[in-house]
């Protein structure tokens, strides 16, 4: 979030230091650019005496917690909430400021002070004795060894014979022209004792000492990727140098911009710690940088929609308030032409398709989990069959506008920590992705799949699907819904049925599905129907963990030189509808080394293959397979297996043990 005004204490930290020369030719006696290789977190303590203390993180409640919607430039974030106003908006709270150094402050009216020689102001002879004479100002705070200062007096003849005084001298002095000097912190006042044609007055201000200090005037604890933000210093009552540490070396760099300001520049995502010093003390930012670019939202389960967005709507509810939320966000990236929404921790409840549009990144925060709901609180909405789509609003009102691959692009959906996406036992996709070209999936545990699929790929090209965890369903008619299915576009098959597809059967290519958890699914990864001649190509599955798949872990059907390689097939126990944990339907020079089968039936099978009822026009698909492939799929491991070896139907249709070549596996 975007801060203004906000002075920052003092913290201690060891530092091992690397200097970086200002590419920017500012004053390099004043600036200081530091970058080291770690991020450690900071506490906010005082300085003294630290070299042999130990730090200890303080920074778990981040100061953008306490936002419930955020909205940024393309750099940062700001307080965005209906009730909040826009960051232009707010005035710096210079009476609320603590600043580096110590409680020195702007505010001419305080009554702060813990100088034994501060003057009570309230004496009689504070009042003028002639009201027609004035200093130019009523008061006036100047700082410890900082400028002296001098007021004009106003009301007075040039004739007449002013004489300058200070009722406390060990707090400021003024000379016999009138300049006053600041000596220590404290209070008092300056008299102009007037002698004019013979009649005496006099006439006073206010004077305040403080101690000079620095605050931070713009920071920022959130940032996108290749964004750029400046960090303003001010000093007050002084000019000393300021210098500026990064650390997290790699993930952000940093360029001198003036004499007190720093540009900061991400690179990666990942958390880096900004730190300003000056005067000797020193005050820390942890900035966190989200994986994606353009403008940045972060939102809660308590946010309101974009600019009240749909909140007059008669279907608007407590019940479609999630949806609703979320919709309104992810229509605003489709004007912007993407950027990134941020889910904080909680609850998120969706009655209806979200669209995904272009260079958007959804980024689920450690406790976020998002629920679908057949529930919407009305009869005047109906629930859909689909929680995310990659389209945008804008075409997916269209019929027919997405052909090969030139769909939607870069798309992120990751996740934190525990991030969800619970699909609660309700017939529907998790994900609908079709015609899509880099997509990624990371980070989310998706749970409680019902009839279709998790995710479903229809015509993609460069997708990865890493580091999620998928687990629980409800038996489909069939039991055999894939959490990932590999899918075309094809009418005949009825693969996908959006009304935004033309249907032109594009494959999916180069899909990467990897470290991901399978646990409990019915199956795992697969394609139950084919479109002739459009073979998925350039699908690796790799270092994935299937645990207790019910029907199957992995279906090839129809792929052209898979690459299925170090991943892990357990059972718990045996599972009668378990026999095969691999099949391969119609696939050409599959590469299937390095994985490990225990505690199962049969590792791997293949047979030819023609669709049955949907696509039963298309021609069979038969299975081809080199020598070498045939001897890497000796380099696997098997544990507690009770068919050590693969299958191989040599004629379609024909599952006799006449037309079985069983082949010895494993090691």
């Amino acid at each position: 979030m975007k801060f203004k005004a906000i002075a920052f204490t003092i913290i201690s930290l060891l530092l091992t230091v690397t200097l970086v020369i200002p590419s920017a030719p500012v004053h390099a006696d004043e600036i200081t650019i530091i970058v080291t290789g770690d991020d450690s977190d900071v506490d906010i303590e005082d300085t003294t005496d630290t070299d042999n203390q130990d730090t200890e993180d303080k920074n778990t409640k981040s100061k953008d917690s306490k936002a419930k919607d955020t909205k940024t430039d393309t750099t940062t974030a700001s307080p965005g909430d209906a009730e909040v106003p826009d960051p232009e908006d707010i005035i710096p709270d210079e009476e609320s400021s603590t600043n580096i150094d110590g409680d020195a402050t702007n505010n001419e009216d305080s009554d702060d002070s813990d100088s034994d020689d501060s003057e009570d102001d309230n004496t009689e002879e504070d009042n003028d004795t002639n009201s027609k004479c004035s200093f130019g100002d009523k008061s006036k705070t100047l700082y410890v060894g900082w400028e002296s200062y001098y007021s004009e007096i106003f009301g007075v003849s040039e004739d007449a014979v002013i004489t300058f005084r200070s009722k406390n001298e060990k707090i400021a002095t003024v000379d016999s022209e009138g300049v006053i000097t600041p000596v220590k912190k404290g209070k008092t006042r300056i008299y102009a004792d007037i002698d004019e044609n013979g009649k005496t007055s006099k006439c006073s201000i206010k004077i305040t000492v403080a101690e000079p200090f620095s605050k931070i005037t713009d920071y920022t604890d959130v940032m996108t990727l290749d964004s750029r933000y400046t960090f303003k210093l001010e000093r007050t009552g002084h000019a000393e140098p300021v210098t500026w540490t990064l650390e997290g070396e790699g993930l952000a760099e940093l360029e001198a911009v003036s004499p007190t300001d720093c540009s900061i520049h991400t690179l990666k995502p990942g958390f880096v710690t900004l730190i300003a010093e000056c005067r000797g003390k020193k005050a820390s930012f942890r900035i966190k940088i989200y994986n994606g670019t353009g403008e940045l939202f972060i939102i809660s389960p308590d946010s309101e929609p974009y600019k009240g967005w749909y909140k007059t709507y008669n279907t608007y509810n407590k019940k479609t308030k999630g949806y609703y939320l979320l919709r309104s966000y992810l229509e605003r990236l489709d004007t912007l032409k993407g950027g990134v929404l941020v889910l904080k921790c909680g609850k998120y409840t969706v009655t209806n398709t979200l669209c995904i549009p272009s260079d958007t990144t959804i980024i689920l925060e450690d406790g976020a989990t998002i629920v679908k709901t057949d529930d919407t609180g009305t009869k005047n909405l109906t629930a859909t069959a689909s929680l995310f789509q990659t389209v945008s609003y804008t075409n997916s009102a269209k019929d027919g506008v997405f052909k090969g691959y030139k769909g939607e692009h870069d798309i992120k959906i990751l996740g934190e920590g525990t991030a969800t996406i619970d699909l609660n036992n309700i017939a529907c996709q998790g994900i609908a992705a079709a015609h899509c070209n880099r997509l990624t999936v990371s980070g989310i545990s998706f749970k409680n799949m019902n009839t279709y699929h998790f995710i479903e790929l229809a015509g993609n090209a460069n997708v990865d699907i890493t580091g999620n965890y998928f687990y629980g369903y409800s038996e489909s008619k069939t039991t055999r819904k894939e959490a990932i299915n590999l899918d075309t576009p094809d009418a005949e098959t009825h693969g996908f049925n959006q009304r935004w597809t033309s249907l032109d059967k594009t494959p999916n290519k180069n899909i990467t599905i990897s470290d991901n958890v399978f646990y409990n699914v019915e199956c795992g990864i697969g394609t139950h129907k084919y479109t002739e001649d459009k073979p998925h190509k350039n699908v690796k599955v790799l270092r994935n963990t299937f645990i207790d798949s019910a029907t199957y872990s992995i279906r090839c059907m129809n792929w052209e030189s898979p690459i299925i390689m170090d991943n892990s097939f357990i059972y718990s126990q045996p599972m009668e509808s378990a026999e095969i944990t691999i099949i391969l339907n119609g696939v050409k020079d599959p590469v299937i080394t390095g994985n490990l089968f225990e505690n199962l039936e049969t590792p791997i099978s293949f047979y030819h293959w023609k669709n049955t009822g949907y696509g039963k026009d298309y021609a069979p698909v038969y299975n081809e397979i080199s020598e070498l492939c045939m001897s890497l799929l000796k380099n696997n491991y098997l544990v507690d297996v009770t068919n050590p070896y693969f299958e191989y139907y040599r004629v379609l249709d024909d599952y006799s043990e006449d037309n079985l070549e069983l082949h010895p596996m494993g090691q």
